[in-house]
């Protein structure tokens, strides 16, 4: 764990008061309120290393070593609402994904040394974004906004397989709050009828160095759906995370990826 874990709560308390004060133009959709379920199907990529004891780890491939990489559907939810403080958005993410694989070789993971033979593998990551969002240009029915808040990043790694000839597992984490900082741009087209067209992108993360994080964090949503009227709007979207960091704190490091598609339906209020 790195040092921040006793600081969350306290980010946690000065995000929300710092959004509910920030007076900003509405930047989200229709209503005050909207709710959102998202069937996500996205596929793991990159690769994951943890030291301990002054060992350095040995750079695991998801894919290669751990025999991970195959799409998982799951359900991701999200609510916004627009109360005149701009747009306050929370979404929550909750993956996970198992593999098995046969080592050629061995593995140092975590002070650990795995050796040759079948290899077992968990990863789960579990994201919580809570964010502003505000009107920053509008020209004709293409708006662009700001973003800003914070995110709750949890990925653990768990291998067992065969140490010293016992099965062995080992569980690694990286848990840290990372501030976030964007731009979108959404465009809203009548269509005919009752109905619109909207187009959503957004791209937020953090590019610099903070506290125990050295790297870079990106995530990156993009969604078009059909409105009727004021009410339900359905559509398809894109939504990818790409983790490339260090964590000194914690010894761990990652060079992540996960995206994939969306179908997803919104209700407004």
């Amino acid at each position: 764990m790195s040092r921040f874990g006793n600081q969350r709560s306290a980010v946690c308390i000065v995000v929300g008061l710092l959004m509910l004060f920030l007076v900003g133009c509405q930047a989200g959709g229709t209503g005050t309120l909207r709710l959102r379920g998202e069937n996500w199907s996205p596929s793991p990529g990159g690769a994951i290393r943890a030291s301990d004891l002054g060992s350095a780890g040995d750079l695991i491939d998801l894919e290669g070593d751990l025999g991970l990489g195959e799409e998982e559907s799951l359900w991701v939810y999200a609510v916004e609402s627009d109360l005149g403080l701009g747009t306050v958005e929370a979404t929550s993410i909750d993956f996970s994904s198992a593999g098995s694989n046969l080592l050629t070789g061995t593995l140092d993971f975590g002070g650990e040394i795995f050796e040759a033979g079948t290899i077992s593998s968990d990863l789960n990551v579990e994201l919580t974004t809570i964010r502003n969002k505000g009107a920053l240009l509008g020209m004709g029915p293409v708006g662009l906004k700001y973003i800003w808040g914070a995110d709750h990043l949890v990925l653990d790694s768990t291998l067992t397989g065969s140490v010293g000839g016992a099965e062995t597992s080992v569980t690694e984490s990286l848990d840290e709050w990372v501030p976030t900082f964007g731009l979108g741009a959404s465009v809203g087209i009548p269509v005919g009828g009752d109905w619109g067209l909207e187009l959503d992108a957004e791209v937020a993360g953090l590019w610099i160095s903070y506290g125990d994080i050295d790297g870079t964090y990106q995530g990156t949503t993009l969604r078009a759906g059909l409105r009727q009227g004021s009410g339900i709007l359905i559509g398809v979207g894109h939504r990818s995370l790409i983790v490339d960091i260090q964590d000194d704190g914690s010894g761990t490091s990652v060079d992540f990826d996960l995206g994939g598609t969306y179908l997803f339906l919104e209700w407004a209020i």
